[in-house]
Order: C-alpha cells, then sequence, then structure tokens
C-alpha cells in the first residue's frame, strides 16, 4: 500500500471513536484489511464489520461468514442496493460508541462503501464503481455521530487479474482470458451455492467447470464457426452479470 494512504487511514483512526470496516459479503476474507484490523486494535478501538452486499449471498453461505468473523469481530449485514440492515447497523453503532461520536468508515474500492456512508447519513455523496474514487477524507454528519469516509485503498500487488474481476474493481473486457475467470466463478457457485447454476441452465453440476461454461454457452447460442461454443463470449457476459449482482454465490 502507497504511503500517503496509511498515513490518512492511520490517522484517521487516532481520530475515530469507533471504525467501522466495510467488506464484500461475497469475498469477507480477501476484501478485509488484515493489517488494518491489527491496527485498530493496538491502538485499542473498537472494530465493527460491516458485511455490505448481503442481497448477493444465500442464507447458508451468510451463517458461514458469520460465524467465522464473530470469533475476532462484532459484524452486522447489510445491502446498501436494498437498504436493508441499516437499522441493526445504526444500533450496533450506539452500543459500540461508548463515548465520543465520530465513526471512521474504512473499506476496498467496490465493497460499497460509499453507498453505506449514503444510506446512514441519508444524504448524498457521490459514488464511483472506479476503484479508489474516494481521494481525500470527508466528514458526514449522520445524526448522532460523524462518519470520517476514507480514501479506497487496494493493494494491487496482492491482487490477481481474476479475483479484481470478482470484486468488480476490473472490467470483464479489458481480460486476456475471461475464460479463466468464469471457470474460478462457476467453481465458486459449484462449492457455495449450486442452485445459481441450476437457473443458468446447468443440468449436470458435477460436471467439470470447463464443461459447464460450454454448456452454458450453447443454451444461450453463443457460438463460433460450426456450432462450436463461444466460451470467450459466453465468460464476459457471465462475469458483467455478476458484477450487476444477478447471479448470487
Amino acid at each position: 500500500m502507497k504511503k500517503g494512504f496509511m498515513h490518512r487511514l492511520y490517522s484517521i483512526i487516532d481520530n475515530s471513536d469507533l471504525v467501522i470496516e466495510v467488506v464484500d459479503a461475497r469475498f469477507p476474507e480477501k476484501t478485509r484489511n488484515k493489517r488494518i484490523e491489527k491496527t485498530v486494535k493496538a491502538k485499542g478501538k473498537e472494530l465493527l464489520i460491516v458485511l455490505n452486499k448481503s442481497d448477493l449471498v444465500s442464507k447458508n453461505t451468510s451463517k458461514k461468514v458469520k460465524k467465522e468473523i464473530v470469533k475476532e469481530f462484532s459484524c452486522v449485514f447489510v445491502s446498501s442496493a436494498q437498504k436493508t440492515g441499516f437499522s441493526k447497523l445504526r444500533e450496533m453503532i450506539a452500543i459500540k460508541l461508548k463515548q465520543g461520536n465520530i465513526v471512521g468508515v474504512i473499506g476496498y474500492p467496490n465493497t460499497g462503501k460509499s453507498s453505506v456512508i449514503n444510506i446512514l447519513s441519508g444524504k448524498k455523496i457521490r459514488t464511483s464503481i472506479t476503484a479508489g474514487y474516494t481521494r481525500g477524507e470527508q466528514i458526514i454528519n449522520a445524526g448522532k455521530f460523524k462518519l470520517i469516509d476514507s480514501p479506497g485503498v487496494i493493494p494491487i500487488e496482492e491482487w490477481n487479474e481474476e479475483e479484481l474481476v470478482l470484486i468488480g474493481a476490473k472490467n470483464p473486457s479489458r481480460l486476456k482470458y475471461p475464460e479463466d475467470t468464469a471457470i474460478k466463478l462457476i467453481e465458486l457457485l459449484k462449492e457455495k451455492n449450486p442452485k445459481e447454476l441450476e437457473k443458468l441452465g446447468v443440468k449436470n453440476l458435477n460436471a467439470e467447470a470447463e464443461e459447464i461454461l460450454e454448456e452454458i454457452a450453447l443454451k444461450r447460442k453463443r457460438l463460433r464457426k460450426k456450432g462450436l461454443p463461444d466460451t470467450d463470449s459466453v465468460s464476459k457476459q457471465l462475469l458483467l452479470e455478476w458484477q450487476k449482482g444477478k447471479i448470487r454465490v
């Protein structure tokens, strides 16, 4: 991570009475910043993990995620798209704010951090799907408490191309080999939510991911010459649907 970003994040933690970390409920481990979490604990600050995009996660997945996180921190599920879970979030903030009224908000780009802030404050703050949109801190009044927004920080060197697409930080059209990422998505669905594959028309859920990708291409009539499945085209289509929340994990 760049030093400038880290300095600003440490400043936000120092000036906050409570720190909220917004993560993607579909990939909590990938979108949690363990380094920052350790810093928050070391400074004796309270940390609340907010799992956004909960509408894109099945109940079984939610239960497993919560079971893992509560071993370390308190957490709450919300959906900024459907505006659900925010009463519980406000309740948790009130409980955690034992003294003071400043809440620092941290989180990777594309976790929906700005949208969460918008709903908590009831004000429209500009949001963007572009990674790292927030350039500096903003202080926003949210009624009984104030929010400090932080710059989005993403350690690119720690992320591969497939992961960047799956968290929505990279456009599938820019992939050189979209099939690789689509196969990873299919494997993820096979493991966590095979019903989504059934919705996509997949008959044999036990088939290899490559075979499932070809089956989806044929079903959607995404074909090359001689009727061969166009896996490149259908891969980009599937990944865009995933990023738009049409496919749930």
